[in-house]
């Protein structure tokens, strides 16, 4: 659709597609083409109008605002995947776009939130949120370099319920190029510093270094004694947040301060919130082309990097990803794989080694594939189901939403999936903070902690913004 359209056009070009598609009731979708936008404005301006929300953001792929649910499915159950695939297929099937999309990036998309663990056998590290969130959005705005789409999606019961749903979407779209300039703010970051608030993060981190540095100390002696080979330990840092949340500025930190991450947001309701920006992709997949990225080994971005290429302890980390990537390509029967070369990458304040792994394949599904893939040694251990046994031992908390994947998948098959790292939760007026680390034979006590603390440290700046912290 071309920006210029007019609405009398566009209502009649839907309706003569409707009458050929769909006999009177059926389940629609409906795109047009709207000006290159500001994805963080158009944030800002939508935002408070709807309960549910989720925002996507990389520098150099697709990204996303979803508003409000279509369709969804949210289980407590087991055989998450196996659930999210039933979800996917069905609607993808039902849905009919009456809309002809010319460009691959502006097709449908249903997106997904898993949980980290189901954690069904263990009553006392039962999480507080869903095992997996599966949504169709009833409203999408899709960048991808220089172009933009507005998706709305419904169940319409003849003509009159779909011309409600074209003029709500033409109302979305007048919105955000009208008001266009109104969304137009400064692009500087605003200056605000709150140094209580700092002062209660690191007062919690010292009282939890106590408790972290004997689960440390475990994961040490689980490795040494050969029970595992590698295991990933967090620490967990509640806080309560004195003033209002700023979402959208916080994201905007993100954005300038950690480059080459994706920026991420599930909002579930104006008290329940995941957001952050995430180093670590699980999987892309854009016919043909499938990339799967191994990170792990951690170092302070202005120390040296030769540092972190020579470190044993930290390749050795390293190469559990490598090795357990590969793996489950063979058993999805993906042999045709080309392993690029280790790099160190920087994400703001921490880098990390990583090594991307390509592969060309006519298709793949994408829910098998992350059945197999999750949790990777990078946040879980090896061999995986021991050292998940021993995260849900040693840990006091259960981790939710951290180091879960979070992605989405289009009606083409394209897909692609984050691990929700290097974030945050913000929980009836607290803000739950995550981080860990990987333990192997050679690891240091002092230098785990310090990893973990280096992790906080880089989104709890970008929140709350303090300078010098004391």
């Amino acid at each position: 659709m071309k920006n210029d359209l007019n609405f009398t056009d566009f209502l009649k070009d839907v309706f003569s597609t409707f009458d050929k598609k769909v006999e009177n009731t059926g389940l629609v979708s409906i795109c047009v083409q709207i000006p290159c936008i500001d994805l963080f404005q158009v944030y800002e301006f939508f935002i408070n109008k709807y309960q549910f929300s989720s925002f996507w953001e990389e520098s150099d792929g697709i990204s996303y605002i979803a508003f409000e649910k279509c369709k969804y499915v949210t289980l407590d159950g087991p055989k998450r995947f196996e659930v999210a695939k039933e979800f996917n297929s069905e609607n993808f099937k039902n849905l009919i776009n009456l809309t002809n999309e010319s460009q691959i990036s502006s097709l449908s998309k249903i997106i997904y939130l898993f949980s980290f663990s189901e954690n069904l056998n263990n009553k006392n590290l039962s999480s507080d949120v869903p095992i997996l969130e599966a949504i169709l959005p009833k409203i999408l705005i899709i960048k991808s370099d220089n172009n933009c789409w507005l998706r709305i999606n419904g169940h319409v019961e003849g003509k009159s319920s779909l011309r409600t749903l074209i003029e709500e979407i033409w109302a979305i779209r007048n919105e955000v190029i009208n008001y266009g300039s109104e969304l137009i703010k400064s692009s500087s970051l605003k200056s605000s510093f709150d140094f209580p608030i700092i002062d209660d993060f690191l007062n919690s981190l010292e009282m939890s270094n106590i408790n972290l540095k004997q689960i440390v100390n475990r994961g040490i002696k689980l490795v040494e004694k050969g029970i595992l080979e590698k295991i990933v330990l967090a620490n967990r840092i509640k806080i309560k947040l004195k003033n209002k949340l700023d979402l959208v500025e916080i994201l905007k930190r993100l954005k300038k301060n950690q480059p080459n991450t994706c920026r991420y947001v599930w909002k579930r309701n104006s008290k329940d919130i995941l957001f952050g920006a995430s180093p670590e992709k699980l999987f892309s997949f854009t016919k043909p082309n499938l990339t799967l990225q191994a990170l792990a080994g951690t170092i302070a971005t202005n120390s040296n990097f030769n540092k972190l290429l020579r470190s044993s302890k930290d390749l050795k980390e390293h190469n559990y990803v490598i090795q357990y990537l590969i793996k489950c390509l063979e058993v999805s029967k993906i042999t045709n794989f080309e392993k690029g070369d280790i790099k160190v990458n920087s994400f703001g304040a921490i880098s990390h080694l990583q090594t991307l792994i390509f592969s060309k394949v006519e298709n793949i599904c994408p829910f098998e594939l992350l059945k197999n893939l999750h949790p990777s040694p990078a946040v879980c251990g090896y061999p995986k189901n021991e050292a998940l046994d021993w995260i849900n031992t040693l840990e006091s908390f259960p981790r939710g939403n951290y180091a879960s994947p979070m992605g989405w998948v289009d009606a083409s098959g394209n897909s692609s999936f984050l691990v929700a790292i290097r974030g945050a939760r913000y929980f009836e007026e607290n803000i739950e903070f995550t981080a860990g680390s990987g333990i192997v034979s050679g690891s240091v006590l002092e230098n785990e902690i310090d990893e973990i603390k280096l992790k906080f440290e880089s989104i709890v700046k970008q929140i709350f913004f303090a300078k010098n912290p004391r």
